[in-house]
């Protein structure tokens, strides 16, 4: 079975068929910018050292706003199956002489937005979030992270406007280990009941295609967190 991955360790990236050949006409095409809806930028969550808060942990790395752009960046973004060979996501810091940093959380978000609950428009949002365990398979666990990020950066998800962005958070391990990833997809407008239940459906929808097109191994659960009630990351 096919899978939507990017780690060849477990299958991905040259297993995957029907991608453009190299020369050909279609991937000629892609030369032309193809912009998105929405600006992104992806940001981290560095472990918190120091006394730091969870409001200094995070950083931006780069923002991108044409699919080109994004898939440049994509390329070189860890895939979740590599957490699951007992390594953690790590920034190197030039020049400090000192170890590299321990990341927990991959993060993209529109621009403008903080990856944060305090952030205006998370403040009056939630979001939903599955918790993957090792057991569910790396493979897997890669095409659910790869679809809903796909889903949201190409604005397939609907509602799309409510969407402000999705979050990968390494559990495996570190203080806080509950031997899980999660994936998060956050949004605002928390009140808008209908608005809410629909992003729910597309967003199981959506992890839960195969590259064929047909429906593919249901998630567990998705759980619904309100950010109004203020409580840890």
């Amino acid at each position: 079975m096919q899978f939507l991955s990017f780690n060849e360790a477990v299958g991905g990236k040259g297993q995957i068929t029907g991608l453009p050949e190299e020369d050909s006409d279609t991937q000629k095409a892609l030369l032309d910018p193809m912009p998105l809806k929405d600006t992104w930028v992806l940001w981290e969550q560095a472990v918190p050292a120091g006394g730091n808060s969870f409001h200094e942990s995070l950083k931006k790395i780069v923002g991108f706003k044409t699919a080109q752009e994004f898939w440049s960046i994509w390329n070189g973004v860890p895939q979740p199956s590599e957490l699951l060979e007992n390594k953690r996501i790590t920034r190197d810091n030039p020049g400090s002489g000192s170890q590299p940093t321990a990341i927990d959380a991959i993060m993209i978000f529109k621009e403008g937005v903080r990856p944060e609950w305090e952030d205006p428009l998370n403040a009056s949002g939630g979001h939903f979030q599955v918790q993957l365990k090792p057991s569910t398979g790396g493979a897997q666990i890669d095409e659910y992270w790869n679809n809903i990020v796909l889903g949201m950066v190409g604005g397939t998800i609907d509602p799309y406007d409510m969407i402000t962005g999705v979050r990968l958070v390494d559990k495996l391990s570190g203080a806080k280990a509950a031997g899980i990833l999660r994936i998060e997809l956050w949004f605002t407008r928390y009140e808008d009941n209908p608005a809410v239940t629909t992003l729910k459906r597309n967003m199981e929808k959506c992890l839960c295609q195969k590259l064929d097109g047909s429906a593919g191994p249901t998630v567990q659960k998705i759980e619904l967190k309100a950010h109004a009630t203020a409580g840890k990351h």
